[in-house]
């Protein structure tokens, strides 16, 4: 079965709940970027804690699919969770008008599979929303030194993801594989999300500082998994590492930014 990339415990479960605030401000209020008018089947894959799709279209059957046992405390009536590898060949054919899918990088070995089961499993016409983070974090400041924690995140999560035998590095290529997977009328919208506090922009500051937020949250459970048991790390490495990695995300002078990548795609109507 799918291997979750963290783990699942309290501390993470409101590591997402800020990370599901994060997207939404991105969207800015929006939770996903699909032109669907009236969806009646939704399936929203690695779905977390969210279950605003279905309080938002009440009237629409919702299926909620993870690998991971966080779901919601209160679910509406119109919504069901389930535990479920969505790596495995899916059984539902020709039956969602939207398909939902974000951050689930680290949990999926074969994308181009993925979205070939995406595809089959989208009614003629539906919709496909990917969203996804780049794996890189950049800044307009001086280039950063090699050892820079950076730097060092970048590599460490690439060389991770290839002995655990999945990438972390998805959003560049998203558009490709649903262009190969069949899917029309493809759509990328690439935004440079700062990190911190230090864009002229009243807007942009508030993400970035949900962005920086987020990161200093999760830092540890992002780096204790997979640089432990894929990079063979210590402990006291990962909290030595994470420590300058939080000092890297709190600095504001850095001018740092991060990628997201956010991709629609529609199905055929034949």
């Amino acid at each position: 079965s799918t291997d979750h990339w963290g783990p699942n415990d309290e501390q993470a479960k409101s590591q997402q709940d800020i990370s599901h605030h994060f997207w939404s401000m991105m969207l800015r209020g929006e939770l996903y970027e699909a032109p669907v008018k009236n969806p009646h089947r939704i399936l929203d894959v690695g779905t977390g804690t969210g279950a605003d799709v279905a309080e938002k279209h009440p009237e629409a059957d919702v299926k909620g699919i993870d690998v991971s046992p966080i779901q919601p405390v209160w679910v509406p009536p119109n919504a069901r969770f389930e535990l479920d590898d969505y790596n495995l060949e899916w059984q539902d054919v020709d039956k969602y008008d939207l398909i939902h899918q974000r951050e689930l990088l680290g949990s999926i070995p074969d994308w181009p599979k993925f979205y070939r089961e995406c595809f089959k499993a989208l009614k003629p016409g539906g919709w496909i929303d990917c969203s996804e983070p780049g794996l890189y974090f950049e800044t307009f400041y001086d280039t950063l030194d090699e050892n820079h924690a950076y730097k060092t995140w970048g590599t460490a999560m690439l060389e991770a993801g290839n002995r655990a035998g999945m990438s972390f590095d998805v959003g560049p290529y998203m558009k490709g594989w649903l262009e190969d997977a069949g899917f029309i009328n493809v759509r990328e919208r690439k935004f440079c999300c700062t990190i911190g506090k230090w864009s002229k922009d009243p807007w942009e500051r508030d993400v970035g500082m949900w962005e920086q937020l987020r990161l200093d949250a999760g830092c540890q459970d992002f780096c204790e998994r997979r640089f432990m048991s894929n990079l063979g790390w210590r402990a006291e490495e990962v909290t030595v590492f994470c420590a300058r990695m939080r000092a890297a995300i709190k600095n504001n002078r850095l001018l740092a930014h991060h990628w997201f990548y956010f991709v629609v795609a529609q199905k055929p109507l034949e």
